[in-house]
């Protein structure tokens, strides 16, 4: 068993969504867990539910609210340690502002992998996890925190393991089945999932987050600024549980 692992992630709620088994059971068990945040999560719902595009929509204080939201969640999972990297989030495949300059796909992966480089070789995690190279459901800054995280694991010294988040197709097929009564709130990115995963002989590690499904939920709850998280808050403990009960690892390739 791992004593210590370092999260990868691109938006503030990514870390409970995807990893939060993961970490509450590193926390349970006494490891040291440093999660990193790439992007300031700045086009998601500012203060008031307000939707970008609308006129009173703030990027600024959306990305003070984010960090606001990553702290009270990092806390709850029991992380460790948090590091916001503050990158401008980049928004869903083919916004406009995927193109800014301040935007994270737009900048060098090069650059910012030293930096996560240099934090593996102080930190000297035994696992690192970040996204498959999909990154889940093909989001423009999973992708691009998973080309750091390579990118960052050849430049480091040290040589942890390396496990990223996937998701079977067919299970996400199921999940979507199980959810059909609320279709028409489905996030768009839970029904992106079903165009990638990987196979079940590429799972490695399987973490059943029953356990702490508790958490999880207190964890999501903790960024309910942003309206798509109310989606899973309003799930019964049956289809909580069926939706994020289940973590999937597949090795990672350097």
């Amino acid at each position: 068993m791992e004593q210590s692992l370092l999260c990868v992630h691109a938006h503030p709620d990514d870390e409970v969504l995807f990893t939060g088994g993961l970490l509450a059971r590193a926390s349970e068990q006494g490891q040291r867990t440093t999660l990193v945040t790439c992007t300031d999560g700045r086009w998601g719902y500012s203060p008031g539910y307000i939707e970008m595009g609308h006129d009173d929509h703030n990027p600024d204080a959306t990305a003070r609210q984010r960090s606001v939201d990553l702290g009270k969640s990092a806390e709850i999972l029991g992380v460790s340690e948090v590091i916001e990297l503050r990158h401008f989030d980049s928004g869903m495949r083919g916004w406009e502002v995927n193109a800014l300059p301040e935007a994270f796909v737009q900048q060098p992966t090069e650059l910012v992998a030293a930096g996560i480089a240099q934090l593996i070789d102080e930190r000297r995690p035994e696992l690192v996890v970040t996204y498959d190279r999909f990154g889940v459901y093909g989001h423009p800054d999973h992708v691009k925190a998973h080309e750091v995280t390579v990118a960052a694991l050849k430049m480091a010294t040290v040589k942890p393991k390396f496990l990223v988040v996937t998701v079977l197709p067919k299970t996400a097929a199921k999940m979507m089945t199980s959810l059909i009564d609320d279709a028409g709130s489905l996030p768009q990115w839970l029904i992106d999932m079903g165009e990638f995963g990987t196979s079940q002989d590429q799972i490695v590690e399987t973490v059943d987050a029953r356990r702490w499904l508790g958490i999880k939920r207190a964890a999501i709850m903790a960024h309910e600024s942003q309206v798509d998280n109310h989606f899973f808050l309003g799930l019964d403990d049956e289809r909580f549980a069926a939706l994020l009960g289940v973590e999937r690892y597949a090795l990672g390739e350097v």
